[in-house]
């Protein structure tokens, strides 16, 4: 069967391109891949309390209808000047009319337009980063809660156009180029199906972190490794996170100051309702089993007998000899060796004094004064992950981090009053993805496939991934040659 266009992954890049396509292009016939399940049928275990089970091969919090856009989570949409190498990619007329286009795009099913923050810091804020060698990097934010998440993925779910076809738990294997034509290959639930296609669009997020940089490479694409990063995630009580993270919901911060090791935090979720820690499982795509971390949002959480919490990450670039992937094949063999590949625990004072924790997980999580967002933890000497350089730089971004965030909120507590208080789960890995070397269109030279969002490894952000997807779609719709 042949389709005009086929388009790789039903997160916001792949939504946004083939919305474009059908849109702008009457008559084109579009084929969505998604290898994961149903926007309504992505229910993580973690998320009640329990052990990730892999979910039957598919990780149903990086795969799925809505991609890294989770059913039953809120989300924060970023706004430029974050992902600032697209501008340097699209420049910055069009990557603001990108930008532009692809907020309304995720936003336009919404009864009301999300309120934009992060833009308008206080002096008090300023002050109290500047005064830890810190300055808050300011662009617009949007957050959208649990139900404003729901109302949007249904409305994105609902497009429905003859010329639109969707296969959910759908996955590309490969694709051959014939003459002007791909051949692909295609595992779906009823076995393999063959397709050709005129153009190809990779929008393949997390679940394609591998399977995509070897599809590019079988054609001969060059691409750019990336650098890696490693640190950890903080968890505490959300009133810890909330002044803050009500005045910049996605905390992003610049270091004045010279550091041997570039630190950043990463999806902060803060704000008076926290957040969820959520359990990134990859499957097999290194060879053996690894879970990994990232942050999620909430607005409507019910607190129960203890405090909700809130959590951020913190990230350590790495500088450590070899090339990236020996870099990442030593990190993951050291995880495999301490806990299998899954999620542990220490406390901060535990992990910032590089001693054993002492206590069992269920004995450290009852001893905190909020509830975890995540139980499938055991605890483990998760600091040993790191190099001594790389825990020094840690520890001290994370004083600088905290101690700001503490001066901000006027509590009079300092970071060593919170030792007992914070729990520190990891590993988080920023694996990122080579960077593709795509022209302004998202398209990679001399070959009929166009690569967005994460898998293009420019930037990251779901605002960012639709901007790609538009583009690609601008330029298949229009006719640009393939």
């Amino acid at each position: 069967m042949f389709f005009d266009v086929v388009v790789v992954g039903a997160g916001p890049g792949g939504l946004a391109c083939a919305h474009e396509v059908v849109r702008q292009a009457q008559g084109l016939r579009v084929l969505l891949l998604e290898a994961g399940r149903g926007m309504r049928n992505r229910p993580c275990p973690v998320d009640r309390g329990l052990r990730c089970t892999g979910c039957a091969g598919i990780c149903n919090v990086i795969s799925g209808f809505g991609g890294c856009v989770h059913y039953g989570d809120g989300v924060k949409l970023s706004l430029l000047p974050s992902g600032r190498r697209l501008i340097d990619h699209f420049g910055e007329d069009r990557a603001d009319e990108l930008c532009e286009r692809a907020f309304q795009f995720l936003t336009a099913p919404l009864p009301e337009p999300p309120i934009l923050s992060g833009t308008r810091l206080g002096a008090p804020a300023i002050k109290a980063f500047a005064g830890n060698g810190l300055a808050i990097r300011e662009y617009p934010v949007a957050v959208l809660g649990e139900t404003q998440v729901r109302d949007m993925l249904t409305a994105l779910h609902g497009f429905r156009n003859d010329a639109l076809t969707v296969w959910e738990k759908s996955e590309l294997v490969t694709a051959a180029l014939e003459g002007d034509r791909l051949t692909l290959t295609v595992a779906t639930h009823g076995g393999l199906v063959t397709a050709q296609t005129a153009r190809l669009v990779l929008a393949t997020g997390r679940h394609g972190v591998t399977s995509t940089h070897n599809l590019l490479t079988a054609f001969g694409v060059q691409t750019i490794a990336p650098d890696m990063s490693l640190g950890v995630r903080l968890e505490t009580r959300a009133e810890v996170l909330a002044a803050i993270g009500v005045e910049h919901p996605d905390l992003k911060i610049t270091q004045l100051e010279r550091v041997d090791r570039k630190t950043k935090t990463f999806c902060f979720c803060g704000g008076p309702n926290g957040g969820r820690i959520k359990f990134t499982n990859y499957q097999r795509s290194f060879g053996r089993e690894v879970i990994t971390l990232d942050g999620h949002e909430t607005t409507e959480r019910l607190p129960g007998g203890r405090p909700l919490a809130a959590n951020f990450g913190l990230l350590c670039q790495l500088a450590r000899p070899g090339t990236s992937t020996e870099v990442r094949d030593e990190i993951l063999s050291d995880y495999w060796r301490l806990s299998g590949g899954r999620p542990v625990a220490q406390s901060l004072r535990a992990f910032m004094n590089k001693t054993t924790e002492p206590r069992s997980w269920p004995e450290l999580a009852a001893a905190v004064a909020f509830e975890p967002s995540v139980k499938d933890l055991t605890t483990a000497r998760l600091d040993s992950l790191f190099t001594d350089a790389e825990h020094v730089s840690l520890t001290e971004s994370l004083r600088r981090v905290m101690g700001s965030i503490l001066d901000h909120a006027g509590a009079g507590l300092s970071v060593d009053d919170l030792v007992d208080d914070v729990l520190v789960i990891g590993p988080e890995v920023e694996f990122l993805w080579d960077r593709v070397p795509v022209d302004e269109d998202c398209k990679v030279r001399g070959l009929p496939i166009y690569v967005v969002g994460d898998a293009a490894g420019i930037a990251q952000g779901i605002v960012q991934a639709a901007m790609m997807g538009v583009a690609a779609g601008d330029a298949i719709a229009s006719g640009t040659p393939a």
